[in-house]
């Protein structure tokens, strides 16, 4: 991902100006020598989400997309060559994307899954999909939840968005320690509870 983080680094200046943000709970982010397999969780206001998780981390994030980003040959050589995402089927019980999520997560690299599937279209806080939970059931995984905050929720040029970082959320929190009978529904709505808190918090 040399490339990746050679371009985020080049387009940094020019994309907080046209993007300004403020990081804060900076602190909360485990380090690359933090032992614990970890995933990243945030709510999801807009497509460009991904990019200011990226610039806010040192970590490289590796993300679920929506498949229909991929169609495109361009795009799926830049985003899923170059970034590492990955295509998931939504709606359609993708066991693949399923299993590639895993293998990142196993293999000590960061994961990032919006917990609601996809953009919110009013800003409004969604209903968590449960595969966030299903592969942090699996594989023991900490969820780093974060806060995405806009006035009116919605991100606009030259206007700042906020990224609001919590504590990792343990599976044991989560009700997710037994991998036989994960509490997934438990564990979806926790994750979001807490996004929520922290949105309330920052206001």
């Amino acid at each position: 991902m040399r490339l990746a983080r050679f371009l985020l680094a080049f387009f940094k200046p020019l994309f907080f100006l046209l993007f300004p943000y403020r990081v804060t709970g900076r602190e909360n982010i485990p380090s690359a020598e933090d032992p614990r397999p970890l995933m990243v969780c945030p709510n999801h206001i807009s497509d460009i989400d991904p990019v200011f998780l990226l610039m806010a981390m040192k970590r490289h994030v590796y993300y679920m997309a929506k498949a229909e980003l991929f169609q495109n040959r361009l795009a799926a050589w830049f985003v899923g060559k170059k970034f590492g995402a990955f295509p998931v089927k939504r709606g359609a019980g993708d066991t693949g994307a399923i299993d590639t999520a895993r293998e990142i997560v196993n293999s000590g690299r960061v994961l990032g899954i919006f917990p609601e599937g996809t953009r919110s279209r009013d800003g409004k806080l969604g209903r968590a999909k449960s595969g966030a939970a299903l592969v942090a059931s699996q594989t023991g995984a900490y969820i780093l939840p974060v806060a995405i905050r806009a006035r009116d929720q919605k991100v606009r040029l030259f206007r700042r968005t906020t990224l609001i970082f919590g504590e990792p959320i343990s599976p044991a929190e989560l009700h997710l320690e037994d991998a036989e009978h994960p509490d997934l529904r438990y564990a979806s709505r926790y994750i979001m509870d807490r996004i929520a808190r922290m949105l309330e918090e920052s206001s």
